[in-house]
C-alpha cells in the first residue's frame, strides 16, 4: 500500500537526487518516480479516483522549477539564517510544502504542514521539524493575508481566508489551470492499496 505521505517521501528523495546529481529533472523522474506513477495511475483507474498522480508530478516538477522563488519566501522568514546553513533536506521539504499550500486546493493547509513535519522527523535533523514549522506557519499567515491560499472542498477544513482591503493585489496560485475541478482523491491518511501485493 502506498499513502500520500509515501508519495511525498519519494518525491523528496527524487528532488534531492536531482539537485545533488545535476541530472535533468526528466531523467531523475523516469529513474525514480515513473514506476510509482504507473502504480498510482493504475490504482486511481481501479478505484475511479484522481489526484495522487497530479500530487506526485506537480510536487516534483514545481518544487524544482520554483526553487529560487520558494527560497526567497524562506529567506524572508529565516531571520539570521543564510540559506546555505539550512539543511538541504529541510529546504526541499519546505519547497514541497509551499508548493502544496499554493497549488492543491483540496488539501487542508494543516494537513500539508503536519505531513512535512513528520517527514522532517524521519529524514532530517532532530530540531528540523520545529524550524520548518515556524517558517511554514509564518508563510501560511502571509500567503493567507495576501490571498494566495485558495482552498475548496476538504481543503477548506481549518482554513479561514483573510479578506484584504479593497484594491489589494491578490496573487493567484502558481498553477491554478492544472487543478482538476473534479479532484476526488483519497484522504491523506487513507492508504492506497499496493497493486504488487
Amino acid at each position: 500500500m502506498i499513502t500520500r505521505r509515501q508519495i511525498r517521501a519519494k518525491v523528496m528523495q527524487a528532488v534531492y537526487a536531482c539537485i545533488t546529481s545535476g541530472q535533468e529533472p526528466e531523467f531523475v523522474y523516469d529513474l525514480l518516480l515513473k514506476d510509482i506513477e504507473r502504480e498510482v495511475e493504475e490504482l486511481e483507474r481501479q478505484k475511479q479516483l484522481s489526484g495522487d498522480t497530479f500530487l506526485l508530478r506537480t510536487l516534483y516538477y514545481e518544487s524544482l522549477s520554483h526553487g529560487d522563488r520558494y527560497d526567497d519566501f524562506i529567506k524572508s522568514k529565516a531571520e539570521n539564517w543564510e540559506l546555505d546553513r539550512i539543511a538541504r533536506i529541510d529546504r526541499i521539504l519546505m519547497h514541497m510544502a509551499i508548493c502544496e499550500m499554493l497549488n492543491f486546493e483540496e488539501i487542508p493547509v494543516k494537513v500539508t504542514i503536519n505531513e512535512y513535519l513528520e517527514l522532517a522527523k524521519t529524514y532530517s535533523t532532530p530540531k528540523s521539524s520545529k524550524f520548518i514549522n515556524g517558517i511554514l506557519d509564518s508563510l501560511y499567515s502571509d500567503f493567507n493575508k495576501g490571498g494566495r491560499i485558495i482552498k475548496r472542498g476538504r481543503g477548506l477544513l481549518d482554513h479561514t481566508p483573510v479578506k484584504g482591503k479593497e484594491g489589494d493585489k491578490v496573487e493567484e496560485s502558481l498553477i491554478p489551470d492544472l487543478v482538476d475541478d473534479d479532484l476526488t482523491s483519497s484522504e491523506d491518511a487513507q492508504p492506497i492499496e499496493n497493486s504488487r501485493n
